[in-house]
């Protein structure tokens, strides 16, 4: 009998055996998932098969006002993720945002759902839109990688603090660096006027701290006003106001006293001034030939399309939009 029609067979078995030696462990896998699944009910089956992502899911399902819309923020590489959330959390409406600047950008737009999702492929969690923007801050880099500290004095006065957002990429934040070169701790009072906020820092001796949003990591707000800093003793530093979506940055002078005279130079778009009252008592100024009353620690503003001429016991300085989208501010002599 010819041997060649054993030679398929030959090949077809080894064939199979080599199949079933590659394959069988992970039917077996496939089988025993099945059997442990069989008993559970759907959302058991889910989260058993998708884990601690789709436990998130499940939480935040119950937590969620059942009538109200979602916004669903996800960066770019977990595009995919805010998808089947969007599937996993039906009938909830929800409504997709690629990223942070996505979001505020709809502001305007009257439906801009108001509770917001993060989402990433590790999970979903109810947030607010200040706790996005301190992660995405506190993961970027400041714009003053160097800054400049000042001489060593106890009392810092800013005549302008602030931590907003304007139309994406404009992030405005107090970039701020204190050192203690004394042997001892210094317990630093930080205010915030005309809220009247108030906050003590600890810094130990030879230390520098640094703060990529001065206001908001201090005072938890999204606001502008002016700060008070005094510690017990001399300490050196350095306030920068940066706009994180344009790079750019101003070393902020120290308020001495009562400064009016406001430094000429051309004014561009979105020109403000700005006038302070650093004291404790009201105080009256005079803004282009009429007379206003001012509260104590006052931060007032107005629109103006020239330069203003003040007097008074106040700190009266000017901000301006270049084209290019940098501030400039004039400072008085």
């Amino acid at each position: 009998m010819s041997e060649r029609p054993l030679i398929p067979r030959i090949a077809c078995a080894l064939l199979f055996l080599s199949l079933t030696v590659t394959t069988l462990p992970r039917l077996v896998a496939l089988v025993n998932n099945a059997r442990t699944l069989l008993p559970l009910g759907y959302e058991a089956r889910r989260e058993k098969q998708m884990g601690p992502w789709y436990a998130s899911v499940a939480s935040l399902r119950r937590e969620l006002p059942p009538h109200e819309p979602v916004a669903l923020i996800a960066g770019p590489p977990d595009a995919e993720s805010a998808v089947f959330a969007n599937y996993y959390l039906y009938p909830i409406r929800t409504r997709l945002f690629v990223g942070r600047n996505d979001y505020r950008n709809a502001a305007p737009d009257p439906t801009l759902p108001k509770t917001i999702v993060a989402v990433t492929a590790d999970r979903v969690a109810r947030t607010t839109y200040d706790a996005l923007r301190d992660r995405d801050l506190r993961a970027g880099h400041r714009v003053v990688g160097a800054p400049t500290l000042s001489e060593p004095r106890a009392t810092f006065i800013l005549p302008i603090a602030a931590s907003l957002d304007g139309p994406a990429p404009e992030t405005f934040v107090i970039e701020a660096t204190i050192a203690n070169p004394n042997p001892a701790p210094a317990e630093v009072r930080v205010t915030f006027w005309p809220k009247g906020l108030v906050q003590t820092i600890t810094i130990a001796p030879g230390a520098t701290t640094k703060y990529y949003d001065f206001v908001h990591q201090l005072f938890g707000v999204l606001d502008r006003g002016w700060v008070r800093v005094d510690s017990p003793l001399p300490l050196r530093a350095a306030f920068y106001f940066a706009n994180r979506g344009h790079g750019d940055a101003t070393l902020l002078p120290n308020i001495v006293g009562p400064a009016t005279g406001i430094v000429a130079a051309p004014i561009y778009r979105d020109t403000k001034l700005f006038v302070i009252n650093p004291g404790a008592t009201p105080v009256t100024a005079v803004v282009g030939g009429v007379s206003f009353p001012f509260d104590p620690h006052a931060f007032v503003s107005w629109p103006v399309t020239n330069m203003p001429r003040v007097s008074g016991d106040v700190y009266a300085f000017v901000a301006t939009r270049e084209l290019n989208g940098r501030t400039d501010f004039l400072w008085p002599r």
